[in-house]
């Protein structure tokens, strides 16, 4: 049920902001001109917080590279494939005998102990 209305949330909230985002391209050069648009520079700041997330998103590559390649699981000195085919193993057989009789005495024991506090 909680998924439910978090994914209703998520799907109300999309169509929310594409329907103002295609008010605003419909509006653009209105709002291009206005006087609020043009006292706050806000070509300038976008141009900023564009360039910031081209310089974030080269430093995270960056450092998730160095994570790869730092990361043990990349090393060359892995166990080849042969050597994991060719490995002997070992199973454990389950012993099945007299497990009936065992969960047959507990379930009547629990069955016993039900019918004593029911009585009671």
């Amino acid at each position: 049920m909680a998924k439910h209305c978090l994914l209703g949330g998520v799907i109300k909230f999309t169509v929310a902001a594409a329907a103002v985002s295609g008010i605003c391209y419909l509006f653009r050069d209105d709002l291009k001109s206005s006087k609020t648009y043009q006292k706050y520079d806000v070509d300038e700041k976008i141009s900023k917080a564009k360039s910031v997330v081209k310089d974030k998103t080269a430093t995270i590559k960056d450092k998730a590279a160095s994570l790869k390649e730092k990361a043990p699981w990349t090393k060359n000195d892995e166990v080849a494939t042969d050597d994991i085919e060719d490995a002997v193993r070992d199973y454990v057989e389950i012993d099945t005998d007299g497990i009936e009789d065992k969960v047959e005495d507990a379930a009547e024991d629990i069955i016993d102990a039900a019918a004593d506090v029911v009585t009671e």
